[in-house]
């Protein structure tokens, strides 16, 4: 008696990938009417289910440079009598922390303020 794959269940799995395929093409909005925005984010990035994922990371990623760049300058202001420094560089954080990961722009910092903000559009919140 010979043992292996039937014709049927190898058309099984082939049903089975298939099926994932489409499911992933219809989930990045591969067949979305023409002139819809294929992305749900304001920059576009991210047109493939891997890239939304990919995007999103990176979106977590530029929230947690934020939040430590914003608390060093915490740190660095109370130990400078309450005064905001000069240059966010004042930190003395390693050079990535002070850009965004998605579109490489530096972050954007008033002095006057305090105030550390991301340039990168769909990150206006951040």
């Amino acid at each position: 008696m010979q043992r292996g794959n039937t014709l049927a269940a190898t058309l099984v799995v082939v049903l089975l990938m298939m099926m994932l395929a489409v499911a992933l093409m219809f989930g990045s909005g591969m067949f979305a009417k023409p002139g819809t925005q294929k992305s749900g984010r304001p920059d576009g990035l991210g047109t493939t289910v891997p890239g939304a994922v990919k995007y999103a990371a990176k979106d977590d990623v530029c929230r947690s440079n934020l939040g430590q760049v914003r608390a060093a300058l915490q740190i660095v202001t109370m130990s400078n009598e309450d005064q905001f420094p000069a240059d966010v560089k004042e930190t003395k954080l390693p050079s990535e922390f002070y850009l965004c990961p998605v579109g490489k722009e530096n972050y954007t910092y008033d002095p006057a303020t305090g105030q550390v903000n991301c340039p990168h559009l769909g990150h206006e919140k951040y």
